[in-house]
């Protein structure tokens, strides 16, 4: 790949992300609702793109496709995981996007501040956030610069790759907040599903004689069509654990508790709920057959994880090409500008607002914080994890789920109390660290290190909250008596 030619689809696609922003800039005004969640007006076919592009990511385009590559198909329990987080989105979603409308919250953390009626579970929960949120943006970064540097053979460097990312990013997000979030999603997440499964049938039939011969070369030269897989990674202990995380934080991550806020009406939350299954089945399907075309083309590649822009170069003419790599800065990007819009917001309110309530100063804050967040997910990318599955599965899946029982409690027990939910993260949290590094030595016997602490950290929830004080019983009514109005539901 040219590196002249790279530079300047990577100029087209930098303007025109740009250019969504300042769209997006023309219909925003200075206050926090409309700066972060659009207004509140996000309809069905934006919240589809949306929500998909925030969840696909480099994660799916190195990450997945690299586990696939390595450990087999027992990767695709993730799928199942969206099709688990339907339920609780439809129900509990429903309870978070009625609360949020009636007292004008725009982040989840806001939420739990109010419904304890304590600050400090607010505060807790989105130091956890932002800390494994900044390492999940760092790891879009590090996507791009992964791509440019294969692609181009090292002719755009890693480090370049990854800073351009994050500038367009933040410029585009600092411009238009939710509005340029969404308009770029809908651009870069089309970008995602059509380039992505037109490059895995190119790849299938130029590599192989189609998907039936493909299977069986791969039945026939490795272990990766059966579980726990070539590794033993995914033993049934491994697989439950999996579907139990990602569901509870798929549903607790604060960028995507702003888009069911966003929601224009319950419609579209149920939309959501009902879709996010079929476009996360589809995005798995491309990765698994690109991977097991990997897998007989290139077996044993160093870098699993570059497998899919390394085989590209090969197969794809130069125009489609530029248009393969820029979808995947595309996705990478999608993710990343909805990270760095949710934190900026929480720092804005949490850690701001509290003394400076003003909507416009507010707005003006998050603003500011934008290129702060992005440059602590540059640091991420250069120093952090060596790999992008493992700073997902190993930091930031595992710590926001966590936080996923102090939420429901808030949802749905009126006895859960503020001194018991900040104990039950903190609790967990540290557990989670200690196991993950070893401090604690435990056989987990194929058991994700999380679900042991999540465990302990509903116990420790439960228990403190029958042993101290809830929160004034009028308090509590002001956020349970409206579950009970079904004409809101309806709206």
């Amino acid at each position: 790949m040219s590196v002249t030619a790279m530079w300047i689809a990577l100029s087209c696609f930098a303007l025109v992300m740009v250019a969504l922003g300042y769209l997006g800039h023309r219909g925003t005004s200075n206050t926090m609702e409309d700066f972060v969640l659009g207004g509140r007006k996000l309809g069905m076919l934006p919240a589809f793109f949306t929500v998909t592009a925030t969840l696909f990511s480099a994660f799916s385009y190195f990450g997945i496709t690299g586990q696939y590559y390595t450990d087999g198909i027992g990767a695709w329990i993730q799928v199942a995981t969206t099709a688990a987080v339907g339920p609780i989105l439809y129900f509990a979603g429903t309870r978070i996007w009625l609360v949020a409308r009636r007292y004008g919250f725009v982040n989840v953390t806001e939420y739990l501040s109010d419904r304890f009626n304590n600050r400090l579970v607010g505060l807790v929960a989105g130091l956890i956030m932002i800390s494994a949120l900044v390492p999940y943006m760092g790891a879009q970064f590090r996507g791009s610069g992964l791509t440019l540097d294969a692609v181009t053979n090292g002719g755009i460097p890693y480090w370049a790759g990854a800073i351009f990312l994050a500038t367009v990013v933040t410029l585009y997000v600092m411009s238009g907040g939710f509005r340029s979030v969404v308009w770029t999603d809908v651009v870069q997440g089309a970008l995602m599903y059509v380039l992505l499964g037109v490059a895995m049938l190119i790849l299938v039939f130029s590599a192989t004689g189609g998907f039936s011969d493909l299977m069986n070369r791969v039945g026939e030269e490795s272990e990766l069509l059966s579980n726990p897989g070539a590794n033993d990674l995914f033993g049934l202990p491994y697989l439950i654990s999996v579907l139990v995380i990602f569901a509870a934080a798929h549903f607790t991550m604060p960028q995507l508790q702003q888009r069911w806020m966003a929601a224009r009406s319950h419609t579209t939350l149920k939309f959501i709920a009902l879709s996010l299954p079929v476009g996360t089945a589809m995005i798995y399907i491309f990765c698994f057959y690109i991977a097991m075309v990997g897998v007989v083309t290139r077996p044993g590649d160093e870098r699993p994880e570059a497998i899919y822009p390394s085989m590209i170069i090969d197969v794809l003419p130069q125009w489609l090409l530029l248009l393969a790599i820029l979808a995947i800065i595309a996705a990478t990007g999608s993710t990343a500008n909805s990270i760095v819009l949710t934190l900026g917001s929480m720092v804005a309110k949490e850690y701001v607002g509290r003394r400076y309530n003003a909507d416009r100063f507010l707005t003006m804050t998050t603003r500011i914080m934008l290129p702060f967040l992005v440059a602590g997910g540059l640091l991420v990318a250069f120093y952090g994890p060596s790999t992008i599955i493992g700073i997902i599965v190993e930091i930031t899946w595992p710590a926001v789920f966590l936080i996923f029982p102090t939420l429901l409690a808030g949802l749905y027990w009126r006895r859960a109390t503020a001194a018991a939910a900040v104990a039950s993260m903190l609790i967990s949290e540290t557990l989670f660290i200690c196991l993950h590094q070893g401090w604690i030595s435990i056989d987990l016997s194929g058991w994700h290190p999380a679900i042991p602490a999540g465990l302990v950290g509903v116990l420790v929830l439960v228990v403190g909250s029958l042993m101290t004080q809830p929160p004034p019983k009028e308090h509590v009514d002001r956020h349970f008596a409206m579950f009970e109005e079904p004409a809101q539901v309806s709206v």
